[in-house]
């Protein structure tokens, strides 16, 4: 590819230089006297516009870069580069790079010495320095801090999604892909290792990686393997053989449903501590979250699951995002809604046993009906004015909504049909960038009378999901769908309702909602109406008054897997909206007496603990202790770890912390890792603040590794009982330069504010919600969405509820997408059951 690639560049310069030579001699009269800037860069913003985007895209191509960073051992000193540019150009104009570094003004254009504009984060290379056809743009500079994530003996780049300009000048769109030649000075003994150089990339897939780490080889169907690490525990690293065996898995998976061969010859992992993502697909140098990947010595079904489809996700998206690229400003999610829907086929390959479609709807549906249900929801699909926004962009409806989408799209065009219109896809738009309408046409060309443009408009570019009510009246089932914001849209899906009758004659009605409303001849009044009976189903599901009483009495005869966490869900929905009382806890509780399936588990006492969170102190405690009983009840390690778990987090109940603290104590559970223990201690040290000193220095004696201290001592400065210190260590983490390892510093937002804590930690909600923007500008893509998350999800106080809808009352022209954040993290608190 890269032979070729350079060919074509070559031979195209030719033909431009040709050209340009011939309208020179022919139109020489028409040319202006005067060039004059182009009215993009006369305009120029912070960040990437939509206008210059467009504007560089139409006009440039051919995109080279050859790097070179000085890295230092020290994070004292800064990194600098030299950075040589050649690019095509058609037309003569201004042409502007993007960079938020340090640079002096001088570079050599085209040979020659020049001094040129550096201004709002742009470079501007004026047009009379250029010329149509081939240049050469080479300069030095210093590298900014934001997106190298340096550490001690380490660090790793993250340009996703338009961080590249923060490192060095370029081009810093997606649809302006390059080829990247990269050299790395390091200090001695560090290991690198950078994203491919052979094909074409975003420059938000460029990634490089230097540090100490450790390095392991192999070979899988003759492709390269390799992983770099610092994990040092021989108990984790002896899973890399089986980490590459699930990536060979994964790629012959692709290869074969795609009909495309893998075009990156190197599979390349890096394995990082506190990493802020579960993993980022650069390809040669896929970046992973140490803690996803490596498990503790008895990893529970579900940790194995996600370890399996965060493997596969990674590999989906050298196909989908790596080899097809997203039109940015058109379709920023895009590339995601691929990666998860291949993610569940090819983790139902791996995993026989498990019930699959139970797992896809564990995995992706209630986490999307989670964000859809509140007010903070948005359409799948969302456009961008400037780059920098897209990071708001990214949450739960873009990787948990889309794939089940997707899949109600395939149920729609037939499995063969899907996959030959995605293989179409990729050839068309092989090493391109494409929208997701241009897939959809795709698609409609190869199903075109099953509707797939009309459904994209309903599921793809608007926002919720429909309420749907199952009645009886008159010897009829009645299925209703209403659209709650207004609208009228009808959102077209497939799914089961189940009636039974007091002698325990039952059928089951398979509801094709094209329309708005449907009725079924069933005759006399059934004893139990069941709706989304499979959970095939998206929406809010609810039933008449006296239908949705009797529900919860049917979660525990039935038997079969996939039905009863389906009923366990529209459950869970109807409890949320009011229409089932907290009592229904007992059913919880009688199911999870013989409960065996792990993911069921999970998902019960989820429901069981919102219950108990939503009631009185007194009656939360008692609920506790019920939870806890439940081990003498069902004796599996999987309801075991589950329990002991969530309850290491939010035990409040003394009897349960004394448990707590005997488990912890004794450290010798083989069900619980280090960070099972650390996650006791940290509870334990503030439910008993007169002992939190010892409780964080016991703990700290039994880590094993550096690693594993570094992050204990980072987070647990939260558990101090002293006021003073607490708030000191909350407004050190609204700096950025204290917040490195975002994920533990979302651990200390999230001790900050535990619930025993409130009211005194009602005071961080206006000062976060303040810097929510200044946040959002100084964090990668999650990180703001997982602070309101942290920060709220212990309150439930009506102050807190209050200053909420204050500071949203205040401020009625902040950003839509930072709104919508604070409405889907702040949902649980304005609807508490109180």
């Amino acid at each position: 590819m890269s032979i070729r690639f350079r060919l074509l560049t070559f031979l195209l310069c030719l033909t431009v230089i040709g050209s340009t030579a011939q309208r020179r001699s022919t139109r020489t009269t028409q040319r202006k006297a005067t060039p004059q800037a182009s009215q993009t860069t006369q305009s120029l913003k912070a960040g990437v516009t939509k206008e210059l985007a467009a504007e560089r895209s139409r006009i440039i191509s051919h995109v080279n870069y050859d790097l070179t960073f000085n890295i230092p051992a020290s994070q004292k000193q800064v990194v600098t580069g030299t950075a040589v540019i050649t690019f095509l150009l058609s037309e003569l104009t201004d042409v502007v790079l993007d960079f938020q570094g340090t640079f002096s003004g001088a570079c050599i254009i085209n040979g020659k010495q020049r001094t040129v504009t550096y201004q709002k984060e742009h470079i501007v290379l004026p047009m009379k320095q250029l010329k149509e056809g081939l240049n050469t743009v080479a300069l030095t500079f210093t590298s900014a801090n934001s997106a190298l994530n340096r550490h001690d003996d380490y660090l790793y780049t993250l340009f996703v999604p338009d961080h590249a300009r923060s490192c060095f000048p370029c081009f810093d769109q997606p649809d302006l892909r390059a080829l990247f030649t990269t050299k790395l000075n390091v200090p001695d003994g560090w290991k690198t290792m950078t994203s491919d150089s052979e094909n074409p990339l975003p420059t938000y897939l460029y990634s490089f990686v230097a540090g100490r780490f450790q390095e392991k080889k192999s070979q899988r169907d003759g492709r390269l393997m390799r992983a770099l690490f610092l994990e040092t525990d021989p108990k984790k690293t002896a899973q890399l053989d089986h980490i590459f065996d699930e990536a060979g898995n994964a790629l012959r998976w692709m290869e074969t449903y795609t009909g495309l061969k893998c075009p990156f010859k190197e599979y390349g992992m890096v394995i990082l501590p506190g990493y802020q993502f579960g993993g980022m697909e650069h390809p040669g140098a896929i970046q992973m979250n140490d803690r996803r990947l490596l498990l503790g010595e008895n990893p529970s079904q579900e940790e194995q699951l996600r370890r399996t489809e965060l493997i596969a996700h990674e590999t989906a998206h050298l196909w989908f995002g790596d080899m097809v690229s997203l039109k940015w400003f058109e379709d920023v999610w895009t590339k995601e809604v691929f990666a998860n829907f291949m993610a569940a086929k090819i983790t139902r390959r791996q995993f026989t046993k498990v019930d699959h479609d139970l797992n896809f709807i564990k995995t992706y549906q209630a986490r999307a009906l989670a964000i859809d249900r509140t007010e903070g929801t948005h359409p799948i699909a969302q456009s961008l004015t400037n780059q920098n926004e897209a990071a708001m962009l990214y949450d739960n409806i873009i990787y948990d909504k889309a794939p089940v989408m997707m899949r109600m799209l395939e149920q729609m065009m037939g499995a063969k049909s899907m996959q030959a219109g995605l293989q179409k896809y990729l050839r068309n738009y092989y090493f391109k960038n494409a929208s997701w309408d241009d897939l959809i046409e795709t698609l409609d060309r190869e199903a075109p009378t099953v509707g797939i443009r009309q459904m994209s408009e309903v599921w793809v570019k608007q926002k919720g999901m429909p309420t749907i009510q199952s009645v009886y009246r008159d010897g009829k089932l009645v299925v209703s769908q209403h659209d709650p914001y207004g609208r009228g849209l009808c959102w077209r899906q497939k799914f089961d309702i189940r009636i039974i009758n007091d002698l325990g004659r039952s059928r089951t009605i398979t509801v094709d909602m094209q329309q708005p409303t449907m009725s079924f001849d069933i005759g006399p009044a059934p004893s139990y109406i069941i709706p989304n009976y499979n959970g095939s189903g998206y929406g809010r599901f609810t039933l008449d008054d006296v239908y949705t009483r009797k529900l919860p009495q049917r979660l525990i005869v039935t038997r079969d897997d996939l039905q009863r966490y389906a009923l366990l869900l529209t459950l869970h929905d109807n409890y949320l909206m009011g229409l089932i009382p907290a009592s229904y806890f007992g059913e919880l509780y009688r199911d999870m007496m013989k409960e065996k399936n792990p993911l069921i588990m999970q998902t019960c006492v989820d429901h069981m603990f919102k219950i108990a969170f939503d009631l009185t102190p007194r009656e939360r405690q008692t609920l506790e202790q019920c939870m806890m009983d439940l081990l003498s009840e069902n004796r599996s390690d999987e309801c075991r770890r589950t329990i002991i778990r969530k309850m290491s987090r939010h035990a409040t109940a003394p009897e349960v912390v004394q448990q707590i603290y005997d488990l912890w104590k004794n450290h010798n559970d083989r069900l619980f890792d280090e960070h099972d223990y650390m996650e006791m201690a940290y509870r334990l040290a503030i439910m008993r603040p007169e002992e939190w000193q010892q409780i964080i220095v016991k703990e700290r004696e039994y880590l094993s590794n550096d690693l594993l201290r570094q992050e204990f001592d980072y987070v647990s400065r939260a558990c101090t009982p002293n006021g003073n210190a607490q708030r000191q260590l909350f407004n050190e983490l609204l700096k950025p330069e204290n917040r490195k390892q975002e994920p533990w510093a979302l651990h200390v937002i999230e001790l900050l504010n535990a619930d025993v804590r409130e009211p005194q930690s009602n005071a961080y909600i206006p000062s976060s919600l303040a810097s929510l923007e200044y946040l959002q500008q100084t964090s990668d893509i999650f990180f703001t969405s997982d602070w309101l998350q942290a920060l709220l999800s212990g309150h439930k106080s009506e102050e807190a509820s209050r200053q909420v809808e204050q500071f949203l009352k205040k401020n009625p022209n902040l950003r839509p997408q930072l709104r919508n954040k604070i409405l889907e993290a702040a949902w649980p608190l304005m609807n508490i059951r109180r």
